[in-house]
């Protein structure tokens, strides 16, 4: 166990005497409430704060000449279930598997994921819908645009829900702000063709990642983790204060230095970009 008794104790002291919550102690100290809470039931039931456990080393009991005809099985192709029914009543067929794990490992083999990178600004812009909650653990959904080329974020807004409605409203603020080619969004039940239909009227190009590849959109993923972080610091009360929050968040987000952009800004990037021509719109 990786915390010691007498810190277990003083933990579970502070919460049963109200001088801290669960929750504060989880942000403070940096421990799971559900841990905390498992010492909370153990105290109250008298109980100590951890178990013995079991022996780390367990002693093979399977016979060698019977591991030996397994291994030679399984060399040969037959599948675990095969082998198991041949030495039916000697071995289980969870031994079975766990050898030809060992024996066998599978071999790992590297996915190819297809990543979007433009040099050219407002050539394709980022968005994705999440969630975070509020006071009285309401749903808050968020959504934004960020660029791929100058990361600079736009229309970064909250909403009660992830609807149709919702974001394609957003779609119409942003493009009334900027104009941009492409948008590239994942496979959700908003982006449907809906929301493909009303980027082609527009003229933007609507991308679609793979389902379960979230890979192909790190940019906004890693937006997403960046606003959590952010709303964490505080305690949102309803949706139109985490709006005043997400409007703060993206005037510092566009003023910070960006390590994958040199250590530059958002807007020194798209400024230099916009002085240079490699810019698709000026606004």
């Amino acid at each position: 166990m990786k915390y010691g008794k007498d810190f277990v104790k003083r933990v579970v002291a502070t919460v049963l005497e109200r001088r801290c919550s669960a929750r504060r102690a989880e942000r403070l100290l940096g421990v799971p409430r559900k841990t905390i809470g498992r010492w909370l039931k153990r105290r109250l039931g008298r109980l100590p704060y951890w178990f013995s456990r079991a022996a780390k080393r367990v002693r093979n009991r399977t016979p060698k000449g019977v591991l030996g005809e397994l291994r030679r099985m399984l060399e040969a192709g037959k599948s675990a279930v095969f082998a198991w029914l041949a030495f039916r009543g000697q071995v289980c067929l969870r031994t079975v598997q766990r050898w030809k794990a060992k024996w066998f490992p599978p071999v790992k083999v590297k996915r190819v994921v297809k990543r979007y990178e433009r040099r050219k600004a407002l050539s394709l812009m980022h968005t994705d819908w999440a969630v975070k909650r509020v006071a009285d653990g309401k749903r808050c959904c968020f959504t934004f645009y960020v660029d791929d080329a100058t990361r600079r974020l736009y229309a970064c807004r909250a909403y009660k829900k992830a609807s149709l409605q919702n974001t394609l409203d957003e779609l119409n603020k942003v493009k009334r702000r900027t104009r941009f080619a492409a948008v590239l969004t994942d496979c959700g039940r908003v982006y449907t063709k809906a929301f493909s239909a009303a980027c082609r009227k527009a003229g933007i190009k609507p991308l679609h990642t793979r389902p379960f590849n979230p890979q192909c959109n790190g940019k906004a993923e890693a937006v997403v983790k960046k606003i959590k972080r952010f709303l964490a610091r505080y305690r949102v009360r309803s949706v139109q204060h985490a709006n005043v929050l997400l409007t703060r968040f993206q005037r510092e987000y566009n003023n910070t230095p960006h390590g994958s952009l040199k250590y530059k800004t958002p807007l020194q990037v798209y400024r230099f970009k916009q002085t240079t021509g490699a810019i698709s719109d000026v606004t």
